[in-house]
Order: C-alpha cells, then sequence, then structure tokens
C-alpha cells in the first residue's frame, strides 16, 4: 500500500512548524534582572503612646516584604528608599511565574497535538503486508 503523499506531506509541515518556540513567553524567563518572591505592603499600626499623631487614627506606616519560605512566611521591613526597586523586583518575579504557568500551559497543548500529529503519521506509513 502506497503513503498518501498528500496528506503525509501536510502532516510533516505540521509536525515542523512547532519546532519554533512562542517568543512571547521567553522574554520573562530570559530576562537577567533580579527579581524577588513575596508581596510588598504597607503594615500601618499605632505605638502606644497617648500623645503620638496615631492615637488620633494617623497611623504610622512602614514596608514590608512578605514572602513564603519553606513554608513558613517571612517577613522583611523595607526602607524607604528600596521600596520602588523592591516592588520591581517583586512585580519581575510575578511575571515570570506567570510566563512559566502559561509556558507550561502551551507546551502541554502543543505536545499533544504533536502526538496527534505522530500518530497520524505513523497511520499514514503503515501498510498491510
Amino acid at each position: 500500500m502506497q503513503i498518501r503523499s498528500s496528506s503525509f506531506s501536510l502532516l510533516r509541515r505540521k509536525l515542523a512548524r512547532f519546532e519554533e518556540l512562542p517568543r512571547r513567553f521567553l522574554h520573562p524567563l530570559l530576562d537577567e534582572k533580579p527579581m524577588i518572591k513575596g508581596t510588598l505592603y504597607p503594615l500601618r499600626r499605632k505605638c502606644g503612646k497617648s500623645s503620638c499623631r496615631c492615637a488620633r487614627g494617623q497611623l504610622h506606616e512602614t514596608m514590608m516584604l512578605s514572602a513564603s519560605i519553606a513554608g513558613k512566611t517571612k517577613l522583611w521591613t523595607i526602607p524607604a528608599e528600596r521600596v520602588e526597586n523592591v516592588r520591581e523586583m517583586t512585580e519581575r518575579y510575578r511575571r515570570f511565574r506567570a510566563a512559566r504557568a502559561e509556558f507550561v500551559k502551551l507546551s502541554v497543548q502543543r505536545l499533544t497535538q504533536i502526538l496527534g500529529i505522530i500518530d497520524a503519521i505513523e497511520l499514514a506509513r503503515k501498510t498491510d503486508i
């Protein structure tokens, strides 16, 4: 039995297209800038002095970085001059993780499609004795 060359050729072209990587997901994954796992947030509190402004509702504010390390939440106080830099690094981490998740999801979809094409190629190439 002959291989149906037109369908076989189409399947090979489809398979070859999967060689290209989805570039839009690679940028956050290949970026060399540092990143920090965690969430930056303001912590507002009262100090307890009756004459302080916080007793009248103007709470003291400190920027904190919170991250889960080895299953435990850790907190770090971030000085005002480093807040913007830390914010950028935590945002880079979030973009990295989102790109990673999307890349894995897309890779699973692509692998499923590739396996379907390979199975179709196998069927197209099989002959009866």
